[in-house]
């Protein structure tokens, strides 16, 4: 997947454009991207420089296609990928990853999340009709998610639908463990199996919508809390026993 130039962990940048009320209070950008390199200048005499970096004109279609495109494809050869999103209140950080359902927002606004949930479907289905093309039998998917948020150092299952949000003194079931390898690993937590790109959008605004909030001086409906959405894809492919008949006639030749 990765060439001897690449790095396991990229760092991109994103500059947000200011508010209405930073226009209104007459406050000035104080961030400058250095043209045709990975670099923001902070102030005069500070600089920074980034694998990727993003000015305040940035298109979500375009950070997706420069930071996720590829990690998503890479799903489909057996690699994990991780993307998230760090900053202080009111950076954007919702915004770019895509989970705030309590706004309308146009398909060009549409954030990671919601582009790498159909960027997923997408794949399986181009996958299964290229196999039907070439005469052999179509892989098989399972898609499931999760979702958790971490509040307070108390983790929180957003899919268990006999939580209470308001209710924030019950215990939560989920315990993290550590296996052999040094992996870390969580039990008690909901799984849901989805079939469509549609149901999995449905199960990432429920959980969305479920998460803390409160207003501060910086975003008056500010996430409280870390949130972890994971998608789990497995990938079969089926053998017909003719297509096994043929392989075993090969090795014995």
């Amino acid at each position: 997947m990765a060439s001897q130039n690449d790095c396991c962990v990229k760092v991109a940048l994103r500059i947000r454009p200011q508010m209405a009320k930073e226009k209104i209070e007459g406050c000035h950008v104080c961030t400058l991207v250095t043209p045709g390199e990975p670099q923001v200048l902070l102030g005069k005499d500070k600089a920074f420089t980034y694998d990727f970096v993003f000015d305040i004109d940035s298109e979500q279609q375009h950070i997706y296609q420069t930071c996720v495109y590829k990690l998503i494809e890479g799903c489909f050869e057996g690699y994990n990928a991780t993307v998230f999103a760090y900053g202080q209140t009111g950076s954007g950080k919702t915004y770019t990853m895509g989970t705030g359902f309590d706004v309308n927002l146009s398909l060009q606004e549409q954030g990671i999340i919601p582009r790498a949930v159909h960027h997923l479907f997408e794949g399986i289905q181009s996958r299964r009709e290229r196999a039907q093309e070439t005469g052999i039998q179509p892989p098989e998917f399972k898609v499931s998610a999760q979702f958790l948020e971490l509040y307070n150092e108390e983790i929180l299952d957003l899919f268990d639908g006999a939580r209470d949000p308001d209710n924030r003194s019950r215990k939560s079931n989920i315990r993290i463990h550590e296996d052999a390898n040094g992996s870390i690993y969580t039990t008690g937590v909901t799984s849901r199996l989805v079939q469509s790109e549609e149901e999995l959008l449905q199960c990432l605004k429920l959980g969305a919508l479920s998460r803390t909030t409160a207003s501060t001086q910086m975003n008056a409906q500010s996430s409280r809390s870390h949130a972890i959405f994971t998608i789990y894809l497995c990938q079969m492919r089926v053998f017909q026993q003719q297509q096994m008949v043929r392989l075993e006639v090969r090795r014995r030749d």
